[in-house]
């Protein structure tokens, strides 16, 4: 089973167990619409249980975006370049963590400020730093020019850290098995509206300080994704979304009609010393494809 790339903040790979048969729509599907594509585990677990559908990703980020479309049309030469970056970056002592910072700082910032680069290279430049930045954070800061500008993490590797293999293979199920790889707004997935589509939708959460994009994803936002969750309901699609209750009745409001699953979840923020306990939702207009009465009934 392929696995993402890299730690994702808000990455659903910790609610797989939760949403168990939940996740699942009772009818099949040939298209999977992953909308929020992230680090991409959901559309993992689609494609490990589904091994004839085929995929739609999507994400607003853009430098994300090229990362995987470089992936995928240069994996050579994207491996190859993030190896040379790695074999720099271990020649320094671990010990040396000021250097190692050093050298990783120094990587940022030809990376900010990268305008002739070849975008192999320069989505390779990312995907390193994605790799020994802080805690999967997904940081802008002013100097930036809006580029990733994650601060280093704990910069201790001793050994090559790099899974080539994955690379390859997640190059080769994106040639293989998706169909799309977009940079759009949501909406304009529109197109695959039907009984053949499942469509899943990961935003940025209601009242999250976590931001991808330079607009942001703010509540206009969300009432747009739920209006488009109802016309693609509407056209006989699969549709379920994930998001976080904050107690206010805004999901019943403008998603009544479907049903709303909800979730205790804790968060750890910082370096892991502060827990957070939050409830999510999982929002679906399906029943699911299984359950314990339906295996009972085998029996």
């Amino acid at each position: 089973m392929l696995k993402p790339l890299f730690k994702w903040t808000g990455g659903k790979n910790r609610m797989k167990n939760k949403y168990g048969y939940n996740f699942w729509p009772e009818t099949d599907f040939k298209i999977f619409v992953d909308a929020f594509y992230g680090g991409g585990a959901v559309t993992h677990w689609v494609a490990d249980k589904y091994p004839n559908v085929e995929f739609v990703i999507n994400d607003q980020n853009t430098e994300l975006v090229n990362l995987y479309k470089n992936l995928r049309d240069e994996p050579d030469w994207f491996c190859g370049s993030v190896a040379e970056l790695e074999v720099n970056y271990l020649k320094i002592d671990a010990e040396d963590k000021v250097a190692r910072k050093a050298e990783y700082n120094r990587v940022k910032m030809e990376y900010i400020g990268a305008k002739k680069m070849h975008p192999t290279t320069e989505a390779a430049m990312l995907y390193f730093l994605m790799k020994t930045s802080f805690n999967g954070w997904w940081k802008v800061y002013n100097y930036s020019n809006g580029r990733y500008s994650t601060p280093p993490g704990t910069v201790h590797h001793t050994k090559p850290f790099i899974d080539y293999e994955l690379l390859m293979e997640t190059s080769k199920f994106f040639c293989d098995r998706v169909l799309q790889i977009n940079n759009f707004d949501f909406q304009r997935h529109a197109e695959f509206a039907d009984s053949d589509t499942y469509y899943y939708f990961d935003p940025p959460y209601r009242d999250s300080t976590t931001v991808y994009t330079d607009d942001g994803f703010d509540d206009t936002d969300q009432i747009r994704l739920c209006d488009f969750m109802q016309y693609c309901d509407m056209h006989g699609a699969a549709v379920s979304m994930s998001n976080k209750d904050v107690g206010d009745g805004f999901w019943e409001h403008q998603l009544g009609n479907m049903e709303i699953l909800e979730y205790d979840v804790k968060y750890t923020a910082g370096r892991g010393t502060t827990v957070n306990e939050v409830k999510e939702v999982l929002i679906r207009n399906f029943k699911p494809g299984w359950s314990l009465e339906m295996e009972l009934d085998k029996v």
